[in-house]
C-alpha cells in the first residue's frame, strides 16, 4: 500500500496543486487570496471522484505484483472492479479436479469483468489414461469457460506427448472443438500453441480449423502434433472463398519423419497457412537441414529472425539465399553434437557462406557444447585445453571479418560445459578468432549441471 500512495501522490500532483494531505487536494482556481488563504475552508477531493481511467493507470505500474494487486481490491468496491481482473490475465484450465472445474465455471459466468480481463489462456490435458472417469463432463465444463472469453489474446493447448493415450483432436466433443474455433475467430486473438496434441494434417478437418481464425492470429506454434500414423489421403485444400492466414512468427518441432512431412505441407501452396510475410521462424531439435532449407527458400526474404536448435550431426548447410533481410541467425547445437568429438564451425561457416552478399545481417549466436555432459570428472579427467581444434574457430573469424559480414554488430557466443572451467578453452578460441568486424564478441559460460556462470573476465575481441 505504500507504493500505491507514492504512485497515487505523483499522478495527482502532475494534474493538481500540491496536496494539503494525502487523498484530499486542493483544486486549481479555488484559492482565497493571500490575506485570506489562513481562514478560507479547503475543497477537499476524495479519492472516489477521480477518473477511473486515473486509478486505472495506476495499477498498470503494479502489473506483475499480484500480492500488491490482491491488496488493492480489498480497499474499497471502486478498486475491487477495477484490480481484480488483472489477478486473471492468465488462467490455467486443466481436467484432473471436477469439483474445483465446476467452481470455476461458476464463478467466470457471475464475473462479467473476470471474463473480459483474460488475455492467456494454458488448457493441459493430461494423456486420457488419467482423466477423471467422466471425460466428457470435464472436456465440456472446459469448453463453457472457453466459450465465455471476449477478449483472449493467447491460448496454449499442452497434452502428454510420450503415451499411448494421447489427446487427439478426432475423439474431442464438438462442444470443446466448437469453443477452441471460437477463441480462434475472437479479433483479439494472436497466438497459439499446440504442443502434444494429436492434430494431424492429414486430417480432413485439420484446414477446417483455421479456415474461420481471426487475421489477427498470426503467431503459431506446432510441436509434436502428430503420432506418426499418415494416411494416404491427398492433403485437404482449405476453402476456395476462405482467404489464407498471413503468419508472421511460426515455431516447429523438425524431430522424426513426420515433422519433416508437416514442414511440406506447411511450405505447399494448398496449406491454410501463408508463409510469404512471416519474420521470425523457430525450429525446435531439427534433425534435418533440407527441411529448415526448404522453409526458408518458401519464406523469402520476408525472414528476419532465423532461430534453429540443431539436436543431431548436421549433414548439410541450411539454404539462405533467399533471406535477404534476415538481421539476426541464432543456432544451438545439442549434447549429441559436442565440439569434443566433432566440430560445428565449419558447418557454421557454409551456411553463412549461403547468405546473399547484400545481406542485412546485425546478430549472430552461437551455442555450442564443448564436453559431452555424461563426462564426470571422478571417473575421466576433462580433456585438456589444447585438445580442441583451435584452427577451425580462425576459419570463423576469418568469415566474419569478410566485408560481405561488414554490417554484423553483435557475435555472441555461449559455451555449455560440464564438469569444467571453460575459461581456458575460450580464451585460446577467442585468440584464434581473432580481430572480426563486430566490435564486440561476448563469451558466455553455462553449466548444465549448475546454475548460469557469467565470468567477469570473459574474454571478447
Amino acid at each position: 500500500m505504500l507504493r500505491i500512495r507514492q504512485t497515487w501522490r505523483d499522478l495527482v500532483a502532475r494534474s493538481y496543486s500540491p496536496p494539503a494531505r494525502l487523498f484530499a487536494f486542493r483544486l486549481p482556481g479555488v484559492y482565497p487570496p493571500e490575506a485570506a488563504q489562513k481562514t478560507a475552508p479547503q475543497r477537499v477531493v476524495s479519492i472516489d471522484v477521480l477518473p477511473a481511467e486515473v486509478i486505472d493507470h495506476v495499477f498498470d505500474l503494479l502489473d506483475g505484483e499480484p500480492d500488491t494487486i490482491k491488496t488493492c481490491t480489498l480497499v474499497c468496491q471502486k478498486w475491487r472492479v477495477l484490480s481484480q481482473p488483472r489477478l486473471f490475465r492468465s488462467i490455467v484450465l486443466a481436467t484432473e479436479d471436477l469439483s474445483q472445474s465446476i467452481q470455476f465455471q461458476q464463478f467466470m459466468l457471475q464475473s462479467p469483468n473476470i471474463r473480459a480481463g483474460v488475455r492467456e489462456i494454458t488448457v493441459h490435458f493430461p494423456d486420457l489414461a488419467s482423466w477423471p472417469p467422466d471425460r466428457k463432463l470435464a472436456a465440456n465444463l472446459m469448453a463453457d469457460i472457453l466459450e465465455l472469453l471476449p477478449r483472449p489474446e493467447s491460448l496454449r493447448l499442452y497434452g502428454a506427448r510420450f503415451s499411448d493415450y494421447r489427446v487427439k483432436w478426432s475423439r474431442l466433443s464438438n462442444h470443446l472443438k466448437n469453443s477452441i474455433r471460437t477463441i480462434l475467430h475472437r479479433p483479439t486473438m494472436a497466438h497459439l500453441l499446440i504442443d502434444g496434441w494429436v492434430l494431424d494434417v492429414n486430417h480432413p478437418l485439420f484446414n477446417d480449423i483455421f479456415a474461420t481464425a481471426s487475421h489477427s492470429l498470426t503467431s503459431i506454434s506446432l510441436l509434436d502434433i502428430s503420432d506418426g500414423i499418415w494416411g494416404t489421403a491427398d492433403i485437404p485444400q482449405p476453402p476456395s472463398s476462405a482467404p489464407r492466414l498471413a503468419l508472421e512468427k511460426l515455431t516447429v518441432s523438425n524431430t522424426f519423419t513426420k515433422d519433416m512431412k508437416m514442414i511440406e505441407w506447411l511450405c505447399r501452396p494448398e496449406s491454410v497457412f501463408d508463409l510469404q510475410q512471416l519474420k521470425a521462424l523457430h525450429v525446435v531439435e531439427s534433425r534435418d537441414d533440407d527441411s529448415v532449407s526448404l522453409l526458408t527458400n518458401t519464406i523469402g526474404a520476408s525472414l528476419e529472425r532465423l532461430e534453429v536448435n540443431i539436436s543431431y550431426t548436421p549433414q548439410e548447410s541450411i539454404g539462405l539465399n533467399h533471406s535477404t533481410s534476415l538481421r539476426s541467425l541464432s543456432l544451438s547445437f545439442g549434447v549429441f553434437y559436442t565440439e569434443l568429438y566433432y566440430s560445428s564451425i565449419p558447418w557454421i561457416c557454409e551456411t553463412l557462406d549461403t547468405l546473399p552478399e547484400d545481406n542485412q545481417l546485425d546478430e549472430l549466436s552461437l551455442s555450442l557444447y564443448i564436453t559431452h555432459p555424461r563426462n564426470a570428472t571422478q571417473l575421466f579427467p576433462p580433456p585438456p585445453v589444447g585438445r580442441f581444434n583451435y584452427d577451425r574457430w580462425a576459419r570463423l573469424g576469418a568469415k566474419l571479418s569478410d566485408p560481405k559480414f561488414g554490417g554484423v554488430e553483435r557475435v555472441k557466443i555461449q559455451l555449455v560445459h560440464h564438469g569444467i572451467d571453460a575459461r581456458g578453452y575460450s580464451m585460446m578460441a577467442a585468440q584464434r578468432l581473432g580481430e572480426v568486424t563486430a566490435p564486440k564478441v561476448t563469451w558466455r559460460y553455462l553449466r548444465d549441471d549448475s546454475p548460469d556462470v557469467d565470468p567477469p573476465d570473459s574474454p571478447a575481441s
